[in-house]
């Protein structure tokens, strides 16, 4: 029985596409057309076949891609063997594919690991400064709550006021640079305080010249997790968030223990020691550009040994897949996004929110005193919110990574049970009544840090990272100037924690209210966003 016999030829590219293997369709600019020779009866392709067909046609387009004007030759020899084909056809298809995603793998869980211990020192430090704070206080204690406040206000302050200029070094010098330097000049500030002269010197020294170091070190941390994951994004934000909780399981116990020992002096400068390890951490800060070179390197070279390709072919090769890639340029700072109004829902529910983060967690210690614990009561508490912290980071990467659920609905709901565990602060009277609090506080945190980041690279575009992160941060930064003051002021006026600690419940659930509301602001002419 006579076998029909096909050849394939390149169509022009104005004709549709029309092609049995998708992959070769979307990837090349040439089409194949499988044709039947003139004059041959035919019943019907069999595999042999079309397998020969796109192999003579991936040889064309390949002959075409290398542009020395060489036309390969269509012979209409016998159908070729099912192994044969099928081995050629793969090898041809290795040359012709883009090279694998260098995201979500290898080297990018290096980079989320490496950002969790960067930020379980800078944030852990942070997070245990309510106990930092208490000691400065029993330093002087003829300060008023409200001077006391600059130092906390100046720390919170210059660690997000300055977010958006470090998110643009960032993308201009490279996260290492970015990294290194501010582990340095956080071990300046550390070390600046050691006199301690007065409440204001070391609101200079460990406010605002500490606070910009950990700006520097933060920061590179959020855009190098969005360029490097795209499918588990969730769960490396929630691997990220969790050094924040995880330090002040260590920092806490550790500066009560430094202070005993040691004194207020000597524990800055055994805390400007520990600072100094960011500077190895930062090393391992591996910019995504490089990462891609690396992994495109590796693939080539593979491309390259299998088929047998000389580095002319491949460079040719190269050259052709690169000019049919449409690349992105990252901006340094995007200030179209202050024009659009979905994303102005974000800045007005941060303006709320900053009045209890981190506000809520540094005076718990204070409140605590108030009711009578220790320092090492204070303490355990402090570890003990940091470990449900850690678990509910975990967790919350892990449930929405799935992305089973709506994650503006986690940040809603973390909101609301923040805000109503603050407000019931005020009924503790003894230890165990406060870890009902700092059970709701972790539940808040948790969903909050967790999945910000990551709605802001799918409403936003991780590309535009640098700069939705970068002023959402600033306008923390800026709120946290005067909160802790004005915080402070209700505290002398008041007598005691319980009204700051309304205000600040009362806050939270504002933000979640204003963020439930950004469907509707996205309907708003000028809203550029994607809403899932």
């Amino acid at each position: 029985m006579m076998k029909a016999k096909y050849r394939a030829l390149p169509r022009d590219n104005n004709s549709s596409v029309s092609s049995n293997r998708e992959s070769f369709g979307k990837q090349r600019s040439v089409p194949l057309v499988l044709q039947a020779d003139e004059g041959q009866p035919g019943e019907g392709l069999n595999e042999a076949s079309v397998k020969s067909s796109l192999v003579k046609g991936a040889q064309c387009i390949s002959g075409e891609a290398q542009g020395d004007g060489h036309r390969i030759s269509q012979s209409r020899g016998s159908d070729i063997s099912d192994a044969s084909g099928s081995s050629e056809t793969l090898r041809l298809e290795d040359q012709l594919r883009e090279p694998p995603s260098a995201k979500d793998r290898g080297y990018a869980w290096v980079v989320a690991f490496n950002v969790c211990l960067i930020n379980l020192v800078s944030a852990g430090y942070v997070m245990s400064f309510g106990i930092t704070y208490t000691l400065i206080m029993d330093y002087f204690p003829d300060a008023s709550g409200a001077s006391s406040g600059w130092i906390m206000g100046l720390l919170g302050g210059c660690r997000g006021l300055l977010a958006p200029a470090m998110g643009a070094l960032t993308v201009l010098a490279g996260p290492r640079k970015c990294v290194i330097v501010g582990a340095l000049i956080c071990v300046a500030g550390l070390l600046m305080a050691v006199p301690a002269f007065s409440v204001l010197y070391l609101a200079f020294t460990l406010g605002a010249v500490v606070g910009t170091g950990l700006c520097m070190v933060e920061t590179p941390g959020y855009i190098l997790i969005a360029d490097y994951f795209q499918e588990k994004s969730s769960l490396a934000n929630g691997i990220r968030a969790a050094g924040n909780a995880m330090g002040s399981i260590l920092f806490s116990p550790m500066i009560v223990l430094l202070h005993q020992e040691f004194g207020l002096r000597g524990t800055h400068i055994l805390l400007a020691g520990v600072m100094l390890q960011l500077v190895v951490l930062g090393m391992l800060m591996r910019p995504f550009e490089l990462h891609e070179k690396v992994v495109q390197g590796d693939y080539w070279r593979k491309v390259q040994r299998e088929n047998g390709m000389s580095d002319l072919q491949i460079r040719e090769l190269k050259a052709t897949l690169a000019s049919q890639q449409v690349t992105k340029e990252k901006k340094a700072l995007d200030f179209s996004l202050l024009k659009n109004p979905a994303y102005f829902v974000y800045l007005v529910m941060v303006m709320c929110t900053t009045c209890a983060f981190p506000n809520a967690l540094i005076y718990t210690p204070v409140y605590g005193r108030s009711i009578g614990l220790s320092n090492f009561e204070n303490s355990a508490i402090a570890v003990y919110i940091s470990c449900c912290d850690t678990a509910m980071r975990l967790f919350c990467g892990f449930i929405f990574n799935r992305k089973d659920y709506n994650r503006r609905y986690g940040v809603i709901a973390g909101l609301m049970i923040g805000g109503i565990g603050c407000m019931t602060v005020p009924l503790s009277t003894n230890m165990w009544h406060l870890l009902v609090f700092v059970i709701t506080h972790a539940i808040s945190l948790a969903f909050f840090w967790t999945l910000i980041t990551v709605l802001f690279a799918d409403q936003f575009g991780g590309d535009a990272m640098s700069s939705t992160w970068g002023f959402f941060w600033m306008l923390q930064g800026i709120c946290n100037f005067f909160y802790p003051t004005v915080l402070g002021y209700v505290m002398d006026l008041t007598g005691g924690m319980s009204v700051p600690y309304i205000m600040m419940g009362s806050m939270l659930i504002l933000g979640a209210l204003i963020f439930a509301s950004q469907p509707l602001v996205a309907k708003r002419p000028g809203s550029k966003i994607y809403l899932s």
